[in-house]
């Protein structure tokens, strides 16, 4: 059951129309994309109940910080700060370094030689124990700032960490999720990781023609990935659907078929919660 209101860009999935579902909320994720937030709460028991999805326009910043900043003080479900177990951010802006080549330092200069880190914005390094790696990623330091006066008990991650975790032992898998703005993309091969990528893009045709340039670039069959496709909201379920046209058996993150528009958010946040819990 899940409502969508374009204007003000605001989504809402609940599991079922109930008046008393926002005071059975316990635990609660938040995911920080390019102008918007995702928030999911779930009772003590781990049942997801609820999703909330805030967005703006393109004509405002990337990291509007009035914007987050009001959603985490305003929100009702962000309104007892114990409850957020987990924050997740994502960011174009990050490379992968295997555990043998990892020098924080060195490491954090190849990101900078690969990306526009720009003088506001931190990088931080995340173990990625399952790849023998790690993870680096650049955020500006206003958000990471604002996360850490609010949350002070949450764990902090990168929104693909959920893609590096008890990867999946079946051939050339895919996993992506979308945003209003940008895709985040992780191939493996058995458990082996091949590629991961976050990109912005305007119509699945752009995800489309990434994935099989880097395809046609390490000989490998398109036609043979197996790809599971998570979302921000129901908003992405259009694209996803174009993307069958060039992928036809996608399923979502939990790799279950996709029949609702809320059904990839949905796996996203079961999948994000077990990260943190």
């Amino acid at each position: 059951m899940g409502t969508i209101n374009y204007n003000t860009n605001e989504q809402v999935y609940n599991v079922r129309e109930d008046d008393t579902l926002s005071s059975r909320v316990a635990l609660v994720i938040c995911v920080l994309v390019q102008r918007g937030i995702l928030m999911a709460g779930f009772s003590i028991s781990k049942e997801l109940l609820t999703i909330q999805y805030k967005g703006y326009n393109k004509n405002k910043p990337v990291w509007e910080l009035d914007f987050f900043e009001h959603v985490f003080a305003n929100e009702p479900i962000l309104a007892i700060k114990e409850k957020v177990k987990g924050v997740f951010i994502c960011s174009d802006k990050n490379i992968v370094v295997p555990n043998e080549l990892y020098i924080e330092q060195e490491a954090k200069n190849w990101l900078k030689h690969i990306h526009f880190v720009e003088a506001g914005d931190v990088i931080t390094s995340y173990p990625l124990t399952d790849e023998k790696a790690n993870f680096l990623q650049a955020v500006p330091l206003n958000i990471t700032e604002l996360i850490k006066i609010n949350f002070k008990h949450a764990e902090v991650l990168p929104l693909s960490i959920y893609q590096f975790r008890n990867p999946q032992k079946h051939p050339l898998h895919l996993q992506c999720c979308l945003s209003h703005e940008q895709v985040c993309i992780s191939m493996h091969n058995n458990s082996q990781l091949l590629w991961h990528k976050v990109f912005g893009y305007t119509s699945a045709e752009d995800i489309a023609f990434a994935i099989n340039l880097y395809c046609k670039e390490n000989n490998i069959d398109p036609a043979g990935l197996s790809v599971m496709c998570n979302s921000l909201s129901a908003a992405e379920f259009d694209r996803i659907n174009e993307l069958t046209q060039y992928f036809p058996a996608i399923s979502a993150g939990n790799d279950r078929t996709i029949t609702t528009s809320w059904d990839p958010a949905i796996s996203l946040a079961h999948q994000l919660f077990a990260c943190v819990s």
